[in-house]
């Protein structure tokens, strides 16, 4: 059961909850037996559920639609963030430290299912990691980290994980 952190002053942890049951519904709708992590594998291996379907087994990081600043009024689904160094300090995050094979990326009517490894592996071409911004509106395609904080993300425009998507999962019928 995820807890809302002391930062989440907003609806962020109501959200992935809607993302995740969005997910399983297309999941199951897709033939996919689905199972939950165990004790602390959500946070400490980042992945939220394994999808299993004849002799393909996935563990799969489930990403909401986010908004690009906190103040903002509306998720949207143009860019998604991705972690490059987790909130904990020995946490490298979700995209360098996690064990999940595929990440799911929710948008207004699909889900994007990318293979982490192969975002992991084109993180570096797309992202400038010398240039540390301090304004998640200045994070396209850069690294912003908060005052005071460890953790590192960035954005990226939603399409281009269409390069290296493994799957699109229509979720309009789901």
């Amino acid at each position: 059961m995820n807890t809302r952190n002391r930062f989440d002053r907003t609806d962020s942890l109501e959200r992935g909850a809607r993302a995740q049951k969005k997910f399983i519904r297309a999941a199951y709708a897709r033939g996919w037996r689905v199972a939950g992590p165990i004790h602390r594998q959500d946070m400490d291996e980042h992945w939220d559920v394994r999808i299993e379907k004849g002799a393909e087994k996935f563990r799969v990081d489930i990403k909401a639609m986010k908004r690009i600043a906190r103040a903002d009024e509306r998720a949207q689904d143009e860019w998604v963030w991705v972690e490059l160094h987790g909130v904990r300090a020995h946490d490298r995050g979700w995209l360098l430290d996690g064990k999940a094979e595929l990440i799911a990326f929710e948008t207004q009517n699909s889900f994007l299912l990318v293979p982490r490894a192969n975002l992991a592996a084109r993180i570096s071409d797309w992202v400038d990691s010398q240039t540390i911004v301090d304004s998640p509106e200045r994070a396209q395609y850069k690294v912003y980290q908060r005052a005071g904080r460890v953790d590192k993300i960035a954005l990226i425009e939603t399409q281009r994980l269409k390069e290296i998507q493994w799957a699109e999962w229509n979720t309009e019928a789901s």
